[in-house]
């Protein structure tokens, strides 16, 4: 069974991540049953959120506390997509391997692959976060 664990923020902001945590774990990694996933609601300078993979099935999100809850859903529908990409090791957890090609690690963040995948499939899984009425 998979362990999902919320940490700081707002209660609303705490009901908020569980419920798109589970939803993209549906939707992404319907078959995995031994994920734990972190997400601790914090201040964050400059960035919305971000994933540390620590394994293929430990993950840690940091997601910034006060974001519209808009924001706050498609921030957390973006990292999950790179938890799923570490979990079915799309994306290497130590080097700039992206589905077993190595990346430049000169690269810009707006041009590296598993960017552009998270950036292309955050509006169409928060979109599905709001339609399934679970907030």
């Amino acid at each position: 069974m998979n362990y999902i664990e919320i940490n700081g923020g707002t209660k609303r902001e705490r009901e908020v991540a569980r419920a798109t945590v589970e939803l993209m774990i549906q939707k992404l990694l319907p078959r995995f049953r031994t994920l734990e996933i972190t997400v601790n609601l914090k201040k964050l300078d400059g960035v919305f959120g971000y994933c540390l993979a620590e394994t293929t099935r430990e993950f840690e999100l940091e997601v910034a506390k006060g974001l519209s809850l808009k924001n706050l859903v498609g921030t957390i529908c973006h990292e999950m997509v790179h938890v799923k990409q570490y979990a079915r090791k799309e994306l290497h957890l130590n080097d700039y391997v992206w589905k077993k090609t190595e990346v430049d690690e000169k690269t810009p963040y707006s041009k590296l692959p598993w960017e552009i995948e998270a950036f292309a499939m955050e509006d169409d899984l928060a979109r599905e976060v709001w339609d399934a009425d679970i907030l």
